[in-house]
C-alpha cells in the first residue's frame, strides 16, 4: 500500500466514531441514512516542496468530507448538521493519524446547496476540507511499509 493510501485509511479509521455513516468516495445513496452520512473524497496529493539534502518531499493533500443530515424540521436539521460538524472537529483534533502525518488541518465548512438525494427539501449538507501535511523520503507512489 502507498503512503497516500495508508493515510486515507487512517483518516477513515479516525472518523469511525462519528455518529453518521462514514463512507469513502461513495456515490451518495438515494436516501439519507437515519444518522446522516460523511463521505470522504480525497483530492490529488500535491508536492509543495522537495528538500534535496535529505531527499524529502513535502506533500499536502486535501480530503473533502461531504456531510449530509435529514429532518423535516429546519431547526432540527441545522442542529443535526452542527452536531455532525462538531463531531468531526472532536474526532480529528490533536491527531497525527498515528504518526502518518505531521499535521492535520480541519478547514471551515462550506454549505452544500444541492444534495442529490431523495427528499432534498429535508436535507442539509456541508463540505469540510481536511488538509493533510506530511513528508516522505520515498517516491510517494512506492509501497509503504
Amino acid at each position: 500500500m502507498t503512503r497516500h493510501e495508508a493515510i486515507i485509511q487512517a483518516l477513515v479509521a479516525a472518523l469511525a466514531g462519528h455518529p453518521s455513516t462514514v463512507t469513502r468516495e461513495a456515490e451518495l445513496p438515494q436516501v439519507c441514512p437515519p444518522g446522516g452520512i460523511v463521505n470522504l473524497v480525497p483530492r490529488d496529493p500535491e508536492e509543495v516542496a522537495r528538500r534535496l539534502g535529505v531527499v524529502a518531499r513535502e506533500i499536502n493533500r486535501v480530503v473533502d468530507l461531504e456531510c449530509v443530515v435529514q429532518s423535516g424540521d429546519p431547526a432540527v436539521r441545522s442542529a443535526l448538521l452542527d452536531a455532525s460538524l462538531s463531531a468531526i472537529g472532536v474526532l480529528l483534533s490533536n491527531t497525527n493519524l498515528g504518526g502518518l502525518v505531521d499535521y492535520l488541518d480541519v478547514g471551515e465548512p462550506a454549505s452544500a446547496d444541492d444534495v442529490p438525494m431523495e427528499g432534498a427539501a429535508s436535507l442539509k449538507g456541508a463540505t469540510v476540507p481536511v488538509t493533510l501535511y506530511y513528508e516522505t523520503s520515498n517516491n510517494p507512489m512506492e509501497t509503504y511499509p
